[in-house]
């Protein structure tokens, strides 16, 4: 069972997003998310991103696993396609985060705003990792559609001239 290159690196990237997802999640203050929860939908939105997050990480691993079972020549054109797509939204997700952890780490007392001041930090590693995780599926897409594309029409071309 051979699995692609991509999908390797990516499971590599997804294994550490839900690592970081999860110390995001405890470095929430449970005294604050209980005092400003009815006032605050900042907590919400944390909350929310990370569970769509781990969904969208443990979901596309065992979609990895399913490719994995077809070989080496499946062709990663959709996948690709839809890892982009859901990359683009978790890095959305996530710099939503940043902007949370930054306003209220400068707006509260000193031990809040330094648990937000780090849910910052590990949303901008997260922001890196869905940036990375877009990168290669995007060049998987360009390799396989756009440059092989063209090398494979171009195959025929030798004995003609074409102008």
């Amino acid at each position: 069972m051979a699995i692609p290159n991509q999908l390797l690196i990516c499971t590599a990237i997804k294994v550490v997003i839900v690592l970081l997802t999860i110390v995001t999640l405890i470095l929430l203050d449970p005294a604050y998310v209980t005092t400003y929860i009815s006032i605050n939908y900042d907590i919400v939105i944390i909350y929310l991103v990370s569970a769509l997050t781990l969904l969208y990480c443990i979901v596309s691993v065992v979609m990895y696993f399913l490719l994995s079972k077809r070989g080496e020549d499946t062709p990663l054109t959709n996948c690709a396609l839809s890892e982009v797509i859901f990359a683009t939204a978790g890095i959305m997700g996530w710099l939503i985060i940043i902007g949370i952890g930054g306003t209220i780490s400068q707006r509260t007392i000193i031990e809040t705003g330094e648990r937000f001041g780090w849910i910052g930090a590990m949303a901008g590693l997260n922001t890196g990792c869905f940036l990375g995780i877009a990168a290669i599926f995007a060049l998987n897409v360009i390799n396989e559609k756009i440059l092989q594309r063209r090398n494979r029409f171009n195959k025929y071309d030798r004995g003609y001239n074409v102008r």
